[in-house]
């Protein structure tokens, strides 16, 4: 009887060794993600999520149903923070991540799980005009001229905003020091004649409504809105300039919770592969391929200096010094009035 016993036992443990592995391979025949990103990256994921579907098909099997939403990026972020359960979240601003982190919806390694900070792709930020420039706007300083007028991003709701605005100031600062700088700030917030939400509405602002003599906006965003219109509108990038990165990140709290951890993850690594990486520059991103960049670049302006994040502080420096409640844009946006 022991004997017995203790084959029974052994055919159990058998058992159960060789039907759980079985059952942890089987898959759902579809799985769903959702994919929250800020606004203008609407026409690159719209190529980059096919190939992405066809990939994970040909290797698992399994089809893959995305939904998306696009906005401004803060409110994005707000938007996961407020119960939106997104598997990933693709921000063109780090710091509209850390909310996450602090809330302990992302893990606090998030940007060292993917290369470059997880940012797959960078841009840099552009003076786009009137076809013809006539204005001759060329240089940063010429956005504080008295005939100019600027469609404008609101910083307080979006990362598009606060890198266009650093990238000014910061040029000025480099070169002239904090007094001019502040003094640029000043003369830039009171040129601005609509202060818009989004990078997207900013286009559709100025090329759509026709309003303004120029806008700030991601280069990026104007080579794909060149591409779509019929007629181009001419842009310059000013040195010295900054790189704008774009990460990404899987919402771990959401991912464990509805089992989509694996796929989720995939598509964030995808984003790196040479096919993504020819897709972003097929949109006008800058990739962080070097192959892939070097194959592209003449789609590229030429920019002699960019700065980094990294060389104002960080962004907690910066919006401590531009963008928090009461600082320099809040007091150069009272003083417009």
């Amino acid at each position: 009887m022991i004997k017995r016993r203790h084959v029974l036992l052994g055919l159990a443990g058998l058992g159960s060794q060789l039907v759980l592995p079985a059952v942890a391979q089987q898959r759902p025949k579809k799985v769903e993600l959702t994919l929250v990103s800020y606004a203008v990256a609407k026409p690159v994921f719209a190529k980059l999520i096919p190939e992405f579907q066809k990939e994970w098909k040909a290797k698992t099997g399994q089809d893959v149903v995305f939904k998306e939403s696009y906005g401004a990026s803060a409110a994005q972020t707000r938007a996961v923070l407020g119960g939106l359960e997104a598997d990933i979240l693709a921000q063109n601003l780090q710091e509209f991540i850390t909310p996450l982190v602090e809330k302990k919806l992302v893990r606090a390694n998030w940007s060292q799980r993917l290369p470059n900070g997880a940012s797959p792709a960078s841009t840099v930020m552009v003076l786009i005009t009137r076809p013809g420039n006539p204005k001759n706007i060329k240089t940063w300083k010429d956005l504080t001229r008295p005939d100019v007028s600027i469609v404008a991003i609101n910083p307080k709701t979006s990362g598009n905003a606060r890198w266009g605005a650093l990238a000014g100031y910061g040029a000025i600062l480099k070169t002239e020091g904090e007094a001019e700088a502040n003094k640029y700030f000043f003369a830039f917030v009171k040129n601005i004649k609509n202060l818009v939400n989004s990078g997207r509405e900013a286009t559709d602002t100025f090329i759509k409504n026709r309003i303004g003599d120029v806008v700030i906006n991601f280069e990026n965003e104007i080579i794909v809105t060149n591409d779509a219109i019929p007629r181009d509108f001419p842009y310059v990038a000013p040195s010295p300039n900054l790189r704008v990165d774009f990460p990404v990140t899987v919402i771990d709290a959401i991912v464990d919770k509805r089992g989509t951890r694996q796929v989720a993850e995939a598509f964030t690594q995808f984003l790196f592969t040479p096919k993504a990486q020819t897709i972003y520059a097929q949109a006008g991103y800058r990739p962080i391929n070097e192959q892939v960049r070097k194959a592209n670049e003449k789609d590229f302006l030429k920019v002699a200096k960019i700065f980094n994040i990294n060389d104002f502080g960080g962004w907690s420096a910066v919006n401590q010094r531009l963008f928090n409640d009461g600082t320099l844009f809040d007091r150069a946006l009272q003083a417009a009035k």
